[in-house]
């Protein structure tokens, strides 16, 4: 269902045929509406939200904010932020951006896909220097277990390597299924605060370091687990050296998940 379907029936037979023009392109978030609704230039449909109904103003929250249109004329908005809404339109995902959605279009479900092209905005946008505070707030309050984890994770391009080295590993396993794998995802996503990724671009010795760093925070703040995840033998041997430093230390437990062939491993710490 559309944007402007889910309006209509929000407000079906408050505004006459408002929703009858075609070439609406834009939502207008300011306050400059007489009304709940109000077509402005023959384009632009104002949506004031402090004049709907308790009952409209919480199926807008529920459907309309925040709701990604997929085309290249129309856009998402997460607020009456006039300013904002421009950030989002000229940090839309392009060129590079299209090719990773396309790849992860059928393997991730679909609110993580939704968060990942959202996500995407905010990256565009923090490269450019923009302020990001306000987007990443957003996503964070449409996706509460892992918006702001994704976020950070698109940033720092872990979907464009690491998540896609995770599904050609996984579907070398012949008990392979694309649930899994989304599953998978979703675990290391919400887990990112604890979570280490062991990958080829650091040595055995600073992963070894950032392990004992985090796992020292992490007690701090009350914390109790720390999870290290690896990919491809090189890096899961990494991982079980590691776990050796700790086999001793009778105050920590850890946990072991691994694949058949041992090139996938979960190792879990807990203190």
């Amino acid at each position: 269902m559309s944007v402007f379907e889910k309006l209509r029936t929000i407000f079906e037979g408050k505004f006459g045929d408002i929703f009858a023009n075609n070439t609406i392109k834009l939502f207008d978030f300011s306050k400059n509406v007489s009304h709940v609704l109000e077509l402005k230039d023959g384009q632009k449909l104002g949506l004031d939200v402090s004049k709907a109904t308790p009952d409209e103003k919480k199926q807008i929250k529920e459907e309309i904010i925040d709701v990604i249109v997929q085309s290249q004329d129309e856009s998402f908005f997460l607020n009456k932020s006039e300013e904002k809404t421009k950030q989002i339109k000229r940090n839309l995902p392009i060129n590079s951006d299209e090719d990773l959605l396309k790849f992860y279009k059928d393997k991730l479900n679909p609110e993580m896909f939704r968060a990942l092209e959202t996500s995407i905005v905010v990256r565009n946008s923090w490269k450019k220097g923009e302020d990001i505070t306000e987007l990443k707030r957003d996503i964070s309050w449409k996706y509460p277990s892992f918006g702001n984890n994704i976020c950070n994770l698109v940033t720092r391009n872990y979907f464009e390597e690491y998540f896609k080295e995770l599904y050609e590993e996984m579907l070398e396993q012949e008990d392979f299924s694309i649930i899994s794998y989304q599953e998978e995802v979703e675990r290391i996503v919400e887990s990112l605060p604890y979570m280490v990724f062991i990958n080829r671009h650091k040595s055995y010795e600073e992963f070894s370091g950032e392990v004992k760093f985090k796992m020292d925070r992490l007690r701090k703040y009350g914390t109790e687990k720390l999870k290290i995840h690896a990919l491809g033998k090189d890096n899961v041997d990494k991982a079980l050296k590691i776990a050796t430093e700790y086999r001793d230390d009778h105050g920590i437990t850890i946990e072991r998940k691994s694949n058949p062939s041992r090139t996938i491993i979960t190792i879990i710490f807990r203190f």
